[in-house]
């Protein structure tokens, strides 16, 4: 009986030790198809790549008027010096407050940040070798066959797949500094036609690769579409490779440029009060303002975690007075974030008769119609501590303004802000708007709050970031910034 016990044991570890190596044969056997089909010897000798792309970006939530679509032109350059662990990321960026060119460098020892616009430069420790550039990247099947090379021992077979008519092979797969890849391999080809992923708030994202070419022997696909949840996110209008580029001045870091100041730590929930019974809490970005109206609050700043910011406020002022209005600013997404805190708390939305369709959309239960108070010009709140004054930007079509006249003091969202210490906000088109739209109303106005920024601004730092803006232009000797 012992004699087989042992016999039947050695038999099931020789079937699982099989199985193993079969596994690993299929993983072997798709990631040589893999690369011989873009480039094979080419593409794992090349010692560095560039990837030139240009494309729009669709940001959902994020346009002008109510249900439209924000669309932004990306171009992006993007070097991997595969030999010395070096990567270099220009992106010359245009959207609807302006033009902005900026660079992320790793030079094979720290991350840097370089902001060409306002010639500032910052080393920046958590831009590792694997963040810089890993978008493009993702958007790249070449640069992923490369770092599937890096990543094979890990890598696992799952069988094949229909995916428009032919059969693909399925391989998963780690991207350092990423969640894990799926990519689908044609397997009559060898190349990629899609890559997915899972994102925890955002469903699953999906990368299309088609019109493959090939530039010095080696392939990648000239058009990638990049969907989140199904909806189209970024469609590429060109693309080209670099095989083993000069890198001369790729990596060069100026020494002209100036240190932008240090950042102010919001990583704790901080409140302070800015006037008597104006009290502003919040951290990472998010922040509202509550004015003390006497037996209620008058809120504003709609990010997520909206609770989380009035208890912190309450627990200050030493009351648990409950917020009755919430103005919402605009009707962008990540400033309608709270709208189900705010449904839960029993308060008002504070809106636009254009806006109240996106909110329901947003709410997931019903909310009786009387719990919406259109603002058409102008409204007063809390027995005249709060006025609320619908005006027109460039950022949006129907801004809440949210006015403390007793203290003189502005809250805005999106408009005009900080994270640094000490200077001044960078300033764009938004900002040039907000300060006509606010001079137009002749109010007396001295201070500003912001949803995403601790620090307190003045009207004077309003004028002097405006008085000489101009619309940003590309330095000489960028070629990134042609159309």
């Amino acid at each position: 009986m012992e004699f087989l016990k042992h016999f039947f044991g050695a038999i099931c570890a020789l079937i699982l030790l099989t199985n193993v190596a079969v596994a690993g044969g299929k993983e072997d056997a798709l990631i040589n198809k893999v690369v011989a089909a873009y480039g094979g010897e080419k593409l794992i000798s090349a010692k560095a790549l560039t990837i030139n792309d240009r494309y729009k970006v669709f940001r959902s939530g994020q346009g002008y008027t109510a249900g439209e679509i924000d669309i932004e032109i990306n171009n992006v350059s993007l070097t991997i010096d595969f030999e010395n662990k070096r990567k270099s990321v220009v992106n010359w960026r245009k959207i609807s407050r302006g033009a902005f060119l900026s660079q992320y460098i790793h030079d094979g020892e720290a991350g840097h940040f370089l902001n060409h616009s306002r010639k500032t430069h910052r080393v920046n420790a958590n831009q590792n070798y694997a963040v810089v550039g890993a978008s493009t990247i993702r958007k790249t099947d070449t640069a992923l066959v490369r770092l599937l090379l890096d990543g094979k021992a890990e890598a696992k077979y799952i069988g094949e797949n229909m995916y428009r008519g032919q059969v693909h092979e399925k391989l998963t797969y780690k991207m350092a500094g990423s969640p894990e890849l799926t990519i689908f391999v044609n397997k009559k080809t060898g190349l990629l036609s899609k890559m997915t992923q899972q994102s925890t708030h955002r469903g699953e994202l999906m990368y299309i690769y088609g019109q493959h070419r090939k530039q010095d022997g080696i392939t990648y696909a000239s058009d990638t579409n990049f969907l989140i949840a199904g909806q189209p996110n970024v469609i590429t209008l060109s693309r080209s490779i670099e095989v083993n580029p000069n890198l001369d001045h790729k990596f060069d870091l100026p020494n002209d440029y100036a240190e932008p100041g240090a950042i102010i730590d919001t990583s704790k929930m901080t409140v302070k009060k800015l006037a008597d019974d104006v009290y502003f809490a919040g951290r990472d970005g998010g922040y509202s303002i509550f004015v003390d109206a006497g037996d209620h609050f008058v809120g504003a700043g709609g990010y997520q975690a909206l609770s989380e910011r009035l208890k912190a406020a309450q627990e200050f002022a030493g009351n648990e007075k409950p917020l009755r209005d919430q103005i919402l600013t605009h009707h962008h997404s990540d400033h309608l974030g709270a709208v189900n805190e705010i449904a839960e708390m029993g308060a008002n939305f504070v809106t636009v008769d254009d806006n109240v369709d996106i909110i329901r959309d947003l709410l997931t239960y019903e909310v009786a119609d009387s719990r919406f108070v259109r603002v058409n010009g102008k409204k007063t709140f809390g027995n005249g501590k709060v006025e609320v004054y619908d005006i027109a930007t460039a950022h949006a079509d129907h801004y809440l303004l949210y006015y403390v006249p007793g203290a003189k003091l502005v809250f805005s969202a999106d408009h005009f802000f900080t994270d640094l210490e000490t200077g001044l906000p960078a300033a764009h088109y938004n900002m040039v708007t907000f300060r006509s739209a606010l001079e137009a109303l002749g109010i007396a106005v001295e201070k500003f709050a912001s949803a995403h920024a601790l620090r307190t601004l003045t009207i004077a730092d309003l004028r002097a970031a405006t008085d000489d803006h101009t619309e940003t232009t590309c330095p000489t000797g960028m070629s990134i910034c042609s159309d």
